[in-house]
């Protein structure tokens, strides 16, 4: 602990030294992370204020800087200890404690807590503190945006890569700091004979830091200021533009969130879903190519796409086509698109763009005949869009071979919709999507950790079939043209959710002019 705290005193002090006014050090930082019971965590946690934030602050009041820093804190009255983080002030003093939410194994040691997510208005803007696995649920960073947070801070012992931070930092327009820890742990050992304070739960495997577990500063725009990933210690310097404003790249709806708040994904209630029986199934995207007869092209890309699927014994239940491709309803097209769907037993997915007074629709083409009919709910920030003709409901079909959602890229840029549809049990998101922005991919991989599987097909890239539940490798497959992939159905079934969470600030009604939306 001693060793700890005065290398972290050092390199906080050389790094102010050299200018930084906000200083951030890892998770745990003060006492190294593997800790399996309270007993163990006794030896190493202290209060606050404390020995840590009594030295980190001596170096803040010093430079006039905030530092960061990862500690595991005793709270005395309650005998309870927490994973927590600390900010301290350029006045050398502590301006709030985080305490982790998502915590797993450390549940041996961590007590659950359910306080706000932590933000502060400083001369830099107004920022937040989550610690480690809270970025991986997009809620803890959403809370923390909702509260008009232009810098994320983020103390970790965690693998990470580089696309992972610019997702966040895309969706929710701030700015982030990440700072890793390299090295490696133990994975602790179960005692024959325990008290509750000896009690242990090991890990299923050492830990080891040295595997991805970069540092990283991003600003909001997905700018790399400094990657850090070396295996000793180092330090990144980055220079993090000051907004007075900030926005979300789409509009935020909280009263089509209101799922967040209620408990769905309790496993009893899960297992009432009454979703379709768990099954493999092959869906493809395809995107048909420029094209002066969209209809006939569309058909023939079907046709193309079902006989590449039967050549490998495989036969194609969905087909979703891009978005914008088709210029508007043609009733000749349409009957021969339906007419290949109830012949094929292949589901189609098309799509409309807007005009003067609609918003884009998707409509899916069943192959029992019947049509379901998905609008627009979402705005991009500055789409000139007829708002009073978005739709306020997503729209979820059961379907043979999934629980299926209709969806449009926009709709699932907000991390919002992902948490939604999980709610509701969905297996399979079919996008249309028309967007070029380089992190699109990265976006689509992460909504799968919501355990979805999603098939796009990308009139302005390339189409993709992501797969969540963690079990496919590799969990994705991206391609131009054309991309067929054999869905699990069953791989999705158990959702997550995000323990120790209150929504409340994600569900709050927008304020006109606040930054909450």
């Amino acid at each position: 602990m001693d060793d700890n705290r005065a290398k972290m005193v050092e390199l906080a002090d050389r790094a102010a030294g050299k200018g930084a006014k906000l200083i951030v050090l890892p998770e745990m930082a003060t006492s190294g992370y593997s800790f399996f019971s309270r007993a163990e965590m006794s030896e190493a946690a202290e209060q606050v204020p404390g020995k840590s934030t009594t030295a980190l602050g001596a170096v803040a009041e010093r430079h006039r800087a905030y530092i960061a820093f990862g500690m595991p804190v005793y709270e005395p009255d309650t005998n309870r200890y927490y994973n927590s983080a600390v900010l301290i002030g350029p006045d050398g003093r502590a301006r709030g404690v985080y305490r982790k939410r998502n915590h797993l194994i450390e549940s041996s040691y961590n007590a659950a807590s359910f306080d706000p997510i932590p933000t502060f208005d400083t001369e830099y803007g107004r920022m937040a503190l989550v610690i480690c696995s809270d970025m991986f649920n997009s809620q803890f960073p959403r809370a923390a945006a909702v509260q008009g947070a232009d810098i994320l801070i983020a103390p970790a012992n965690v693998g990470i890569d580089t696309d992972f931070v610019r997702v966040r930092t895309f969706e929710n327009d701030f700015s982030m700091i990440v700072a890793n820890r390299w090295g490696k742990g133990t994975k602790g050992t179960k005692p024959e004979v325990f008290t509750q304070d000896t009690f242990t739960v090991p890990s299923p495997f050492p830990y080891d830091f040295d595997t991805g577990s970069r540092s990283i500063i991003m600003t909001h725009d997905g700018k790399v200021l400094a990657e850090v990933s070396g295996r000793s210690d180092q330090i990144g310097y980055g220079e993090i533009p000051v907004r007075r404003s900030r926005t979300f790249p789409v509009e935020r709806k909280p009263a089509m969130y209101a799922l967040l708040g209620q408990d769905t994904l309790e496993p009893y209630t899960q297992k009432q879903f009454q979703q379709p029986a768990p099954t493999t199934f092959t869906a493809a995207a395809v995107d048909p190519g420029p094209s002066t007869t969209p209809w006939q092209t569309a058909l023939d890309a079907a046709a193309k796409a079902t006989s590449r699927a039967e050549s490998t014994g495989k036969k194609l239940r969905l087909i979703v086509f891009p978005a914008n491709y088709f210029p508007g309803p043609d009733t000749a097209g349409l009957a021969e698109l339906k007419s290949f769907a109830t012949s094929r037993r292949t589901d189609l997915l098309i799509h409309y763009p807007s005009t003067g007074t609609e918003v884009p629709k998707s409509t899916l083409l069943a192959s029992t005949g019947q049509t379901y009919d998905y609008r627009r709910t979402h705005h991009r920030r500055g789409e000139a869009l007829p708002g009073d003709r978005l739709s306020n409901d997503y729209l979820v079909v059961d379907r043979d071979y999934a629980r299926l959602a209709l969806m449009q890229d926009v709709d699932m840029m907000p991390p919002e919709t992902a948490h939604v549809l999980a709610r509701m049990g969905v297996d399979v998101v079919a996008m249309n999507t028309d967007w070029r922005a380089p992190v699109r991919s990265a976006l689509w991989k992460s909504r799968t950790g919501d355990y979805l599987h999603i098939v796009t097909a990308n009139k302005s890239g390339e189409e993709g079939i992501y797969l969540g539940g963690y079990k496919a490798d590799p969990s994705f497959t991206e391609d131009e043209g054309v991309v067929i992939r054999d869905i699990t159905t069953g791989d999705v079934r158990a959702k997550p959710s995000a323990r120790f969470f209150d929504p409340t600030t994600i569900l709050e009604r927008c304020q006109p002019g606040t930054r909450t939306c």
